[in-house]
């Protein structure tokens, strides 16, 4: 049987994103906040590899980063993997205000996982499809998760879901299952047999 290595750290300085992942993987993940002069840009995997080269680079240990991007269509795009500037900024309540006027409120929460000991980096991608609704609901939450509203969530923001039904089906536990699949298929095999 192989078993899900628990050697990596988990390189984040986000308290709810350590408690996802937890709960995603059934690991008690060590975290490190380390500060990196990460990469800005619209393309959420080349930053999360770049994030992952870093942060393996700076600890030297194996490491587990991900990066997410708020993906609002009627903006091509954007604010993607700035969305964390944005809510810094501005706030959640900011996100809906960008689409006023716009009748495309469609949005994609997607999320990079990438796992990197040394040279070798196992990537896990995760889209969830929903859209935008029109005021925070609840008024707070983590991060964007008041505003977004997946298509699977019968009109229900994530904010407004339990952790474990948001934690069913979003895009970090996509992109987290992708992630664990690759890594199962390079763990070593660690049955444990009797001799006859």
């Amino acid at each position: 049987m192989k078993h899900l290595p628990h050697r990596f750290v988990f390189v984040t300085g986000n308290e709810h994103k350590l408690i996802e992942a937890r709960q995603i993987l059934g690991l008690d993940l060590e975290r490190v906040d380390l500060e990196l002069d990460e990469p800005q840009g619209l393309d959420v995997l080349a930053v999360a590899r770049v994030k992952a080269r870093l942060a393996a680079a700076a600890l030297n240990r194996p490491v587990l980063v991900e990066d997410t991007s708020l993906e609002l269509v009627a903006l091509g795009g954007f604010p993607g993997p700035l969305v964390r500037w944005l809510l810094l900024a501005a706030g959640a309540a900011s996100i809906p205000r960008l689409l006023a006027g716009f009748a495309d409120h469609r949005a994609v929460a997607h999320c990079v996982a990438v796992a990197r000991d040394g040279a070798r980096e196992w990537v896990g991608d995760g889209k969830v499809h929903g859209a935008i609704v029109t005021a925070p609901r609840p008024t707070t939450g983590f991060g964007w998760d008041v505003v977004f509203a997946p298509d699977w969530g019968g009109g229900r923001t994530y904010a407004e879901m339990t952790p474990g039904e948001k934690n069913s089906r979003s895009h970090r536990r996509l992109a987290l299952d992708v992630l664990r699949t690759r890594l199962l298929e390079d763990a070593p095999d660690q049955t444990s047999g009797t001799s006859a």
